[in-house]
């Protein structure tokens, strides 16, 4: 049985996560999900390009007859008029433009990172399935051989029948623990191919995030759209000062009247404008709309703020656990290991006493605890890291959406 269950420091050594570097960003820029963030943004720019217009110009024509005793006279105008824009008005039509850009831009920066995220967490998990699954796999061969052992030990009388059904019962629990494994590994990575696009046969790109190092809080989408929404709300209070200003526009009249004596021709220039009593009051209220907007676009950056280092916080706690997992791992190992060496002393001693199986199974199952957990804190410790795409910066997203869908 020695030679058999050597296999324990091999095995809790082998059982780790496997770790793998790829640029996820590719392939989440592909995602159909993206597709229509990205047309938002080609709709506010190509709005841009129609923003602060002028009115065209107005053009009034107008023939009549007059007739009177002694002659009839015939009369001809025309009516030239440019309606003007209000005071400001344009400006902040042109601003406001460039706010709806921005918001679009950092609505697809939100969504990109959202979708990185998922996947990320999505792979993650797959991984860890996998980890547990080769875990697993190695527990139930080293848990054969002991059977092999426990069968051979009954047919010579020297072990109990109860042994051999502990053993037994071990084994297909952990099988089902197998299946339950491997579906879930199965499950997550169905979800990261449903989030990305994948077709079912698809690869899968490998787990990467971000480092803490790399973010930047100013640069995140949650940041720039707070901004924008600042900058939208600077441009709504813009318009609401320009419509208390009065509409104007002015006007060129050709006047012609033909008498008997010779044409008779008239030139005047006309302005007009409007007597703003009513959009005083109303851009009074807009006005406190906008500086509603403004306030509630501070608070929705200072809540980033928040967010973001709270996410580092925790990917920084999650790495310590880690760590400290692993530590702890190997201080288990050399202990596990030094217990089954006592154990096998103690049974060449005595020659195999009935509870030398049952312990064996027990080191085992402490063995696979121990690999599980840690395979869980570095889980937990990717999970977090992975979370910090929804604060990648927002430049970085957005470099790849003009590759990835043409116009």
């Amino acid at each position: 049985m020695r030679a058999r269950i050597r296999f324990l420091p091999a095995m809790l050594a082998a059982c780790t996560l496997p770790a793998g570097a790829a640029d996820l960003l590719q392939a989440v820029a592909r995602a159909p999900a993206l597709e229509a963030a990205h047309r938002r943004i080609d709709a506010a720019r190509a709005r841009t390009e129609s923003a602060g217009r002028l009115a065209n110009p107005e053009v009034e024509a107008m023939g009549s007859r007059a007739s009177m005793v002694d002659e009839n006279r015939n009369m001809w105008e025309v009516n030239v008029r440019q309606p003007l824009p209000k005071r400001g008005e344009r400006a902040a039509d042109r601003d406001r433009a460039q706010a709806a850009t921005a918001m679009a831009e950092a609505d697809y920066a939100a969504m990109a990172g959202e979708i990185a995220a998922d996947a990320a967490m999505a792979l993650a998990e797959a991984e860890a399935a996998e980890a547990r699954v080769r875990l697993l796999e190695t527990q139930l061969g080293r848990l054969a051989a002991v059977l092999q052992t426990v069968e051979a030990r009954l047919a010579s009388g020297n072990t109990r029948l109860a042994d051999h059904l502990i053993v037994q019962s071990r084994i297909g629990a952990m099988q089902l623990m197998l299946e339950q494994e491997r579906r879930m590994a199965a499950d997550a990575r169905a979800d990261t191919r449903g989030r990305l696009g994948f077709a079912s046969d698809a690869p899968l790109p490998e787990f990467a995030a971000p480092a803490p190092a790399e973010i930047v809080a100013d640069d995140t989408a949650a940041l720039r759209l707070a901004a924008a929404r600042h900058a939208e709300a600077e441009a709504m209070a813009k318009m609401a000062r320009a419509s208390a200003n009065p509409m104007t526009s002015v006007g060129l009249r050709l006047e012609r009247g033909q008498t008997r004596l010779g044409n008779e021709d008239t030139i005047g220039l006309a302005f007009m404008s409007e007597i703003p009593w009513r959009s005083r009051g109303y851009a009074r209220a807009d006005i406190r709309a906008a500086e509603a907007d403004r306030a509630a676009a501070r608070a929705d950056g200072t809540a980033a703020r928040f967010r973001i280092a709270s996410a580092l916080t925790r990917v920084e706690r999650a790495d310590r656990l880690a760590a400290t997992a692993r530590r702890l791992a190997g201080e288990t190992r050399a202990r596990l290991a030094a217990e089954y060496d006592s154990l096998v002393h103690t049974a060449a001693a005595s020659r195999g006493g009935e509870s030398t199986v049952l312990q064996t199974v027990e080191i085992l199952d402490k063995a696979t605890e121990i690999e599980a957990q840690l395979i869980q804190a570095d889980t937990a410790a990717r999970t977090a890291r992975a979370e910090l795409w929804r604060y990648a910066p927002a430049s970085r997203l957005l470099d790849r959406s003009s590759s990835n869908f043409p116009p």
